[in-house]
C-alpha cells in the first residue's frame, strides 16, 4: 500500500499545479481506478490504489495517495509511533505503470461510469487535495490510507446514489490482514502480537476498502441509482482492463524449520525436559534458561507496552498479550540469579499465573483469536512459572506442628 521512488518525489515537487488547468472537463475525460497486485516486499504486501485521469489533449495523470519519504527525520521512530505523514502525488501514468511492471505486479484498471459533472467534481476535489497545504496527511493503516482516500473522493464526487449489491461474509480486521501475510510467518506473529482486541471487530461493508483489492471488488459491485428514477441503475464500472499482467513467478516457500511455531515448540520441549530432569531452580542450566525466557518475553512485553501507550496505530490498544508477555519479566531475568528476591518471586508468580490464565480465558471466550504461532511459548512460560512456584514453595516454607511457616 506504500510506494516511493525518487522520480515520483521529483515529479511531485516540479509539477505543483499538476496540469489541472489543462484537463478537459468534457464527456470524453476518462476517470478510472487503478489497483495494484500485492508485492513481495513488506511495504507492498497489501497492494496499492490510485486514481487515473485522462483528457482529450493527451494528459494522462495518476493521483497517488501513497507517497512517503524515508528521508524524513526520525522516519522509523515516527512510523512505530503511527505518526507517519503521507502525501498525494500526481505524475504521468506511464511512470506509475513502469514501476509496477518492473515489480512484476498486475495492475487492474476500472473505468468509472461518471457523467461530466461528477468527473469535474472529482478532479476539483483531487486538485484541491494537492494544494501544498492539503497534500500531506497523517497516514492511518486502516482508516485513512492510499485506498480509503480514493474511495472517499469518488463517493464525494458522485451525484447519483451508490449502492453495493453484495453481502460480504463477516470477517475481522485481524483475519483480513492475516490473509495477506500468511506466507510471512514471522511478520504474522509480530503483527498479531502487537494487535489488541480492536483488531477482532467485525468489518462492515464500507470499512473493507482499507485493502486495495477489497476496494476493487466493492467498486466492481457498486450500482448507481438515479434520484429521479430509483428503478433505473447503472454499474459504477463501465469497463475493466489489465494494464500490466504479471508473469508467473516462484511462490515463496515457507521454511518450517525456521518458523515461530517450530522454534517456540522446540523451546517448550527443552523447558519441559529441564523441569523433569531433577534439576533445582538454582542449577545453572535452569537459571540460564529462565533468564533467557524472561528476557525474551520481557522485551516482547516492552514492545507491546510501547505500542499500547505511545503509538497512534489502530488496533494496538487493549492488548491482552501483555498479560503473559509482560515487561516486568525484564527485571525477573536479572533477579533469577539472586536468592534474596525469592519471596518477591513467590508472590509475583501467583499474580503472573492468574494473569496468564486470564489472557487465556479472554482469548478463548471473548476474542476468539490468538497468536497461534506463539502458543507453545505461552504454554512454556506458564509451565515454567508454575514449576518455579512449586519449587519456591518447598524452599521458602517448612511444615510445623502449628502449620506452615517461613523458613
Amino acid at each position: 500500500m506504500r510506494q516511493i521512488t525518487s522520480i515520483i518525489i521529483v515529479l511531485t515537487l516540479l509539477i505543483p499545479k499538476l496540469f489541472a488547468e489543462t484537463i478537459n472537463y468534457g464527456d470524453s475525460t476518462i476517470v478510472s481506478l487503478l489497483t495494484c497486485e500485492p508485492g513481495k516486499e513488506l511495504y507492498s504486501q497489501f497492494g496499492h490504489t490510485a486514481i487515473r485521469i485522462q483528457d482529450t489533449q493527451g494528459v494522462d495523470m495518476v493521483y497517488n495517495y501513497g507517497i512517503f519519504d524515508f528521508r524524513t527525520e526520525n522516519f522509523y521512530w515516527k512510523f512505530l509511533k503511527g505518526q507517519t505523514d503521507y502525501m498525494l502525488g500526481v505524475y504521468p501514468t506511464e511512470h506509475f505503470i513502469d514501476e509496477y511492471s518492473k515489480r512484476n505486479s498486475t495492475v487492474w484498471e476500472q473505468v468509472l461510469n461518471m457523467n461530466k459533472m461528477e468527473k469535474k467534481r472529482l478532479i476539483e476535489f483531487l486538485n484541491e487535495n494537492n494544494l501544498p497545504q492539503n497534500r500531506v496527511y497523517r497516514y492511518n493503516f486502516v482508516y485513512d490510507n492510499c485506498s480509503t482516500r480514493p474511495y472517499d473522493m469518488i463517493n464525494k464526487a458522485l451525484i447519483k446514489v451508490a449502492a453495493v449489491d453484495v453481502n460480504y461474509e463477516p470477517e475481522t480486521y485481524r483475519k483480513m490482514i492475516n490473509g495477506y501475510i500468511d506466507d510471512f510467518p514471522w511478520s504474522r506473529a509480530g503483527v498479531n502480537l502487537v494487535f489488541g482486541m480492536d483488531a477482532d471487530k467485525i468489518v462492515r461493508n464500507q470499512q473493507r476498502v482499507f485493502l486495495p483489492e477489497n476496494l476493487k471488488e466493492m467498486i466492481q459491485a457498486t450500482k448507481l441509482i438515479y434520484m429521479e428514477d430509483t428503478r433505473n441503475t447503472i454499474p459504477l464500472v463501465s469497463k475493466a482492463n489489465i494494464l500490466v499482467q504479471s508473469t508467473p513467478s516462484k511462490q515463496n516457500s515457507i521454511n518450517y524449520l525456521w518458523h515461530p511455531f517450530t522454534i517456540s515448540f522446540l523451546w517448550l520441549i527443552l523447558g519441559i525436559v529441564l523441569m523433569f530432569n531433577r534439576f533445582n531452580i538454582d542449577a545453572l542450566r535452569n537459571k540460564m534458561f529462565d533468564s533467557f525466557l524472561f528476557l525474551v518475553t520481557g522485551l516482547g512485553g516492552l514492545v507491546i507496552f510501547m505500542f499500547m501507550f505511545f503509538s497512534e496505530h489502530p488496533f494496538t490498544g487493549k492488548n491482552i498479550n501483555i498479560l503473559w508477555m509482560n515487561p516486568m519479566n525484564l527485571l525477573l531475568a536479572l533477579m533469577v540469579w539472586k536468592r534474596s528476591p525469592r519471596k518477591f518471586f513467590f508472590f509475583y508468580n501467583i499474580i503472573y499465573i492468574f494473569m496468564i490464565l486470564l489472557s487465556f480465558i479472554v482469548v478463548v471466550f471473548m476474542v476468539h483469536s490468538s497468536v497461534y504461532d506463539l502458543v507453545p511459548l505461552q504454554i512454556l512460560i506458564f509451565a515454567r512459572v508454575v514449576w518455579r512456584e512449586e519449587r519456591l514453595l518447598h524452599i521458602l516454607f517448612v511444615p510445623t506442628d502449628t502449620g506452615i511457616k517461613w523458613r
